[in-house]
């Protein structure tokens, strides 16, 4: 019985040094960059057009540390080593608001939520369905955004899209940059909407 008890202690020693001998794969991590545009014309010309951005929703399945990939339309692949470097959301919120901020030709865009002194133009709100991609192949982005008089919360305008861009290489970096180019289309989109509207509900709202 003794015997017994000292082969069962001696077990997770084992694996314990088989584990330290053995270190893990090191993750690798990601961001999505900036891609600045040329600004298009407004109607508020005269004035630097400001924005409340935000808020913006993820659905759960992307809204976690590893980077999505699809490998069929019902089947979703989490890569434990190829993370995204912080919250994807702030990070989907950073690289939109540069974005706009080149082809708006403004500096006066603040996250959801800004403070009550803050009185943005207009309020752009993000709702994703879709953000993943397939290695090698193309990186997707589905959703809607919607342009707000941010006094009286009116819509102004909205628009359900779809961005697929084709990625130049197999690995995540590729991937990751596809992503990036598809939420400069979306950036490119929202601007082009703001450029030809102005603030303030019309009288019947």
């Amino acid at each position: 019985m003794k015997n017994s008890y000292s082969l069962l202690l001696l077990v997770p020693v084992v694996l314990l040094a088989g584990c330290l001998g053995n270190p893990s794969k090191p993750s690798e991590f990601y961001v999505l960059s900036t891609h600045p545009g040329t600004p298009v014309n407004s109607t508020l010309a005269e004035d630097a057009v400001s924005l409340g951005l935000g808020p913006l929703t993820l659905p759960e399945i992307y809204d976690r540390p590893q980077i999505v990939t699809r490998s069929e339309d019902n089947r979703i692949t989490l890569e434990e080593f190829h993370r995204w470097g912080g919250d994807l959301n702030k990070d989907l919120g950073r690289a939109l608001a540069g974005n706009l901020m080149s082809r708006l030709n403004t500096d006066r865009i603040v996250p959801y939520p800004w403070s009550r002194r803050y009185d943005p133009d207009f309020q752009v709100t993000v709702r994703l369905f879709r953000f993943d991609g397939v290695l090698g192949e193309n990186a997707s982005l589905e959703g809607i955004w919607r342009v707000l008089d941010t006094n009286k919360g009116c819509e102004l305008a909205a628009n359900r899209f779809t961005f697929v861009e084709e990625t130049d290489g197999p690995g995540y970096p590729a991937l990751v940059s596809a992503m990036s180019r598809a939420v400069a289309a979306l950036s490119q989109d929202i601007a082009e909407q703001i450029a030809i509207i102005e603030p303030g509900c019309p009288e019947s709202q």
